[in-house]
């Protein structure tokens, strides 16, 4: 367990390190959108208030001494002030964080419920034409960039047919009569993104159901099971399901990062308010405290849920569990 927490603490410290740097690897700095004629910019700025605007965030210093600072201010919870938006990281984090995290929620309910169902009936069904049919569907979908499905989307499903709104979380200047046409007008906004965001997914979890599936099945016990004459449901559910469900688990703990990855994409095609799309926008304008608090915080939810996943694997599956147990 100690080894465990000091591999966390190292990771953690490597996650800042590289949060602090990529932003800072990017060509140009804060105050070039700022000064530059051909950015649309709130604002312009002369040269000599551009410098005295880098030396306000601390800019003009040796990297070594900004990475101090970054230090400092996280020991004290402190995310920094955002350059371009003129408010408090941590404020438009919580402002945008909801969002992301109904998205990337219900995408991830979607995927793993999806692709664990079909999975498994692919394996029931192996080399039938279902099976053939579910395969070539779900890695040609899957194989798509989410960006692609996603304008493809909104071409044929919201601006043909109609079906979806053509972007956003809620209807512009909407006012409802009650929380319950609230939440339709949400539902309704965040349907298509979520499955546009989920598609990708979900082919990685049915590739993985199936095959873990398949694998079971041809296990020994298994044969055995079916020799004794035991009910079908009880060797599939009992026995097949609780043994092939453990690489689904642990690849599920992993899928949170490529959700991250996936939001952004989606959430600038959809133009859904979340941190994909306050990512990408700060990433236009070189803000680098509001880029640092996106990675941040993503890349700690990412090892938070690999962390979680590595402690409870030992509830999950009992070799794992007799092997940490004392003798």
């Amino acid at each position: 367990m100690c080894a465990r927490i000091g591999q966390c603490v190292v990771i953690a410290f490597l996650i800042i390190l590289v949060n602090f740097a990529l932003p800072r690897m990017m060509p140009g700095d804060p105050a070039q959108c700022l000064t530059d004629t051909d950015v649309d910019a709130p604002y312009q700025l002369d040269e000599d208030t551009r410098s005295r605007l880098l030396a306000y965030y601390g800019l003009d210093k040796p990297l070594p001494e900004q990475f101090l600072a970054y230090l400092a201010n996280l020991a004290r919870l402190d995310l920094g002030f955002a350059i371009y938006y003129k408010c408090r990281v941590s404020d438009l984090l919580a402002e945008r964080l909801p969002w992301t995290l109904l998205l990337a929620g219900t995408s991830f309910i979607i995927s793993a419920v999806a692709g664990v169902a079909l999975g498994t009936t692919a394996a029931f069904r192996r080399d039938t034409r279902l099976d053939r049919a579910l395969l070539a569907v779900l890695l040609g979908l899957g194989a798509m960039p989410a960006y692609l499905v996603g304008m493809l989307a909104l071409l044929v499903l919201s601006a043909r047919l109609r079906l979806f709104p053509l972007g956003g979380a809620t209807a512009a200047f909407a006012q409802y009569a009650s929380p319950w046409e609230a939440g339709a007008d949400i539902l309704r906004h965040l349907v298509l993104p979520a499955a546009v965001l989920a598609l990708g997914q979900t082919a990685r979890v049915f590739l993985l159901a199936r095959n873990a599936t398949v694998l079971v099945l041809g296990e020994t016990y298994m044969t055995l099971a079916e020799a004794k004459g035991l009910p079908w449901r009880r060797r599939v559910f009992r026995y097949g399901m609780r043994n092939a469900v453990l690489p689904i688990y642990t690849r599920l703990g992993m899928q949170v990062g490529s959700l991250v990855t996936g939001t952004i994409l989606v959430e600038s095609v959809f133009n859904y308010p979340g941190m994909g799309r306050l990512a990408f926008e700060a990433a236009m304008v070189h803000d680098y405290p509001v880029l640092q608090g996106i990675l941040l915080v993503t890349t700690f939810a990412v090892l938070g849920a690999n962390v979680f996943v590595d402690l409870t694997y030992r509830f999950t599956d009992p070799r794992v569990r007799t092997a940490h147990d004392p003798d």
